[in-house]
């Protein structure tokens, strides 16, 4: 069998290479290799817009098992934004603290939403330890410039639903988690309002008015909140899932267990469980008792905001991509390559209504859209046992030096690759060379069971 086009992935060299350096936001995607694992995760993802920022103050303030639920068992992109990394906290593992420990809890972080799949985000605020009120964090911190650092997060995610660990009062106890509520609030507000922080247009964002905003209702059993369990948003997360053979209240667990500096290692029961949300506030009327309830969270809605003609171009790519992606899961079983076609075509619509939008369509549609192509793409290759692997071979550069880098494609499924490429991204000045290619075949391609080897400097 043949696969007439396969994308590649693009890889950024110097990601290779920036082994100390963590990034403001990690994106951790899914649990990465292929095979039925990884492949019915993405597939969760596929179809539909959702996008949900849980705020805490600290890293494991995050609810582990409302973010594992969402991200894993109902395909959400979620992503975690702490104040703080943790930096006046304890350290039950080592003598590192204030800025050492923070490195070791943001990495601790990094593991953990490789596991439960979310993304992790931070503001500069730095964690002085503890604070006895909301008013002393926050001048301590700057409240402007933490609510200029957390509005910069909303427009960047744009989550149509913004939780909140904390109620963002003296119920919270620690003044960081007072503080983180009350941003939580405000940011609702203000990352709509395009008189606030107006700077950061100039940097790729727009206002975004997330539609609802919940509190995390879970520390009701320590009195963290007022009112009944009538008010509450249960989301079951103790059912069994199939595909990953435990349930998602387990997986949570292993992913609170990362957090190992603060001796969060966690059980994992098997049986019933559930989290539950409080609703503080909407930007939409009558939107009922569901977390997204009355949220238009269809690939095809984000077309609403195109003008009728274009639209018209659009739709029926995405009509036709969501098509696939049905086909896909209802044939995905024990062989995943048996979806390769579905997806291949699935794939083949988003790069159609990309061009059908050209550089006209809003903001929020092509973002989306590069996002579910992104998605698509990893589903395609982690079906079909595709591996992209790339090795340099030297850590730490100096100007002028060169590396080698060497570049692995393993075809572990059944379809052979047609005109597969490699593009590393580097910096303008510098200069990439391939130096040798092996295992393609005669006519270029990478045949089923083979493996391609690339090297340049």
């Amino acid at each position: 069998m043949r696969l007439c086009r396969v994308w590649v992935k693009r890889f950024t060299a110097l990601s290779m290479l920036a082994l100390i350096a963590i990034p403001p936001s990690v994106d951790a995607q899914s649990m990465r290799g292929t095979g039925i694992v990884p492949t019915g995760l993405l597939l969760r993802q596929l179809d539909g817009v959702k996008r949900v920022l849980i705020i805490g103050a600290h890293p494991d303030d995050e609810d582990t098992s409302l973010l594992t639920a969402l991200a894993r068992g109902w395909g959400v992109e979620v992503a975690y934004l702490a104040l703080t990394r943790g930096d006046g906290g304890q350290n039950l593992i080592g003598p590192e603290l204030w800025e050492g420990l923070g490195v070791i809890r943001t990495g601790e972080l990094e593991a953990a939403r490789t596991l439960d799949g979310g993304q992790q985000f931070f503001t500069r605020a730095f964690d002085y330890g503890f604070s006895k009120s909301a008013d002393e964090a926050l001048s301590l911190w700057s409240r402007e410039e933490l609510l200029e650092d957390v509005t910069w997060v909303v427009r960047k995610f744009r989550p149509h639903v913004i939780v909140s660990e904390f109620s963002g009062t003296p119920r919270d106890g620690h003044g960081q988690h007072q503080a983180s509520g009350i941003i939580s609030r405000e940011v609702f507000e203000a990352a709509g309002d395009r008189s606030r922080f107006t700077d950061q247009f100039e940097h790729g964002v727009e206002p975004w008015r997330p539609a609802k905003l919940y509190e995390t209702s879970r520390r009701r059993f320590f009195g963290g909140r007022g009112g009944t369990d009538d008010d509450i948003t249960v989301i079951d997360t103790g059912s069994h899932d199939p595909l990953l053979g435990r349930s998602l209240f387990q997986l949570a667990m292993e992913s609170r267990s990362q957090h190992r500096s603060q001796d969060m290692g966690a059980p994992q029961p098997f049986g019933p469980q559930d989290t539950g949300l409080t609703l503080v506030d909407t930007h939409i009327d009558g939107s009922g008792d569901g977390m997204f309830s009355g949220i238009d969270t269809t690939l095809v809605g984000i077309t609403a905001q195109l003008d009728s003609s274009l639209g018209a171009r659009v739709l029926p790519h995405l009509e036709a991509y969501r098509a696939s992606v049905t086909r896909a899961r209802g044939v995905f079983g024990l062989n995943p390559s048996a979806i390769v076609p579905d997806l291949a075509e699935a794939l083949e619509h988003l790069v159609l209504a990309g061009a059908a939008a050209g550089t006209v369509a809003d903001q929020e549609f092509m973002i989306a859209l590069a996002k579910k192509r992104t998605l698509a793409t990893q589903a395609l290759m982690a079906a079909s046992a595709v591996t992209f692997d790339v090795r340099v071979a030297d850590d730490l550069l100096v100007p002028g030096q060169a590396v080698q880098v060497q570049a692995h494609l393993w075809n572990g499924g059944d379809f052979h690759l047609t005109n597969p490429m490699v593009d590393l991204e580097i910096p303008e000045a510098w200069e990439a060379r391939e130096m040798s290619v092996s295992g393609l075949s005669a006519n270029g391609e990478v045949m089923a069971g083979t493996l391609a080897n690339g090297l340049l400097t």
